[in-house]
């Protein structure tokens, strides 16, 4: 008894609601004297609940002498609160929806350990929807799954090397600035960009941390990075003596500079 009245609150009977329209389901038609009587109640909280339970149309009210109420059945009752149930949800989720802030906040996550950014990384290209760009020298192995169920969504995936590296898929188009395979490992650098929202960085260091955002600027930074290099490798492939270089550090002494010392050494 005590399990059925918390079943019929929870779809919005009060106590005293359940009590009186269990009574006249199990005892039948009956005066709201007699059901205050039979479930111990006052009469006034009696008459509240049998007003409550006709307004909602789950008791019927047999006019006479003395006004009777006879129970509905449970199965139409039930389809009521089942109807007006899925009604509700319907409505609440549009309202509620429009309600909602759809834009979502900016935001820039500093990310450590290699496997971390790794699981981030494959998280991030598996709600790709229109365009993948990938700047890496990682093995496009690592991502193998990740990158072929894109392609298979329609996804566009463009992917830039400095060597070359083995695609996983032959859609994969694929750009790099020399026919030599990749061999430096740990990889040196990873910048990931997704439909143009959401972008990742790292490389795989003794300390390997890395960067998350959908900062627009940021995003924007790192997608023109990755088209840069795109276009000035396919530049310099077809005019390869107006190749342009400013000697600064970053050109001579930094480890992930562009053109490595054997790279410039094989060209000029």
């Amino acid at each position: 008894m005590t399990e059925l009245v918390t079943k019929l609150m929870d779809f919005g009977f009060t106590k005293t609601d359940a009590l009186v329209y269990i009574n006249l389901l199990k005892n039948g038609r009956a005066s709201g004297y007699k059901i205050a009587k039979d479930i111990s109640l006052s009469r006034s909280s009696v008459y509240s609940s049998i007003d409550n339970l006709y307004s909602n149309g789950c008791i019927f009210m047999l006019d006479g002498e003395t006004k009777e109420y006879e129970a509905k059945s449970p199965d139409l009752i039930l389809s009521q609160i089942e109807k007006k149930t899925i009604e509700n949800i319907h409505i609440l989720k549009k309202e509620l929806s429009r309600m909602m802030l759809h834009e979502e906040k900016e935001f820039i996550y500093n990310i450590s350990g290699y496997e971390n950014l790794l699981q981030k990384a494959k998280e991030v290209l598996s709600q790709a929807q229109v365009e993948v760009y990938l700047n890496t020298d990682f093995p496009l192995e690592i991502l193998e799954n990740e990158l072929i169920e894109a392609i298979e969504r329609g996804v566009r995936v463009i992917v830039f090397s400095f060597n070359k590296l083995s695609t996983p898929h032959p859609s994969i188009e694929h750009y790099s600035r020399s026919e030599e395979k990749e061999k430096r490992y740990p990889s040196h650098r990873f910048m990931l960009v997704v439909d143009m929202k959401k972008a990742m960085v790292f490389s795989h260091r003794a300390e390997v941390l890395g960067l998350y955002s959908n900062n627009r600027l940021l995003v924007k930074m790192i997608s023109e990075h990755i088209h840069s290099d795109i276009y000035l490798t396919e530049y310099e492939k077809s005019e390869p003596e107006k190749r342009c270089r400013i000697g600064t550090i970053h050109e001579l002494e930094n480890d992930m500079v562009i053109d490595n010392k054997k790279w410039l050494e094989n060209e000029i």
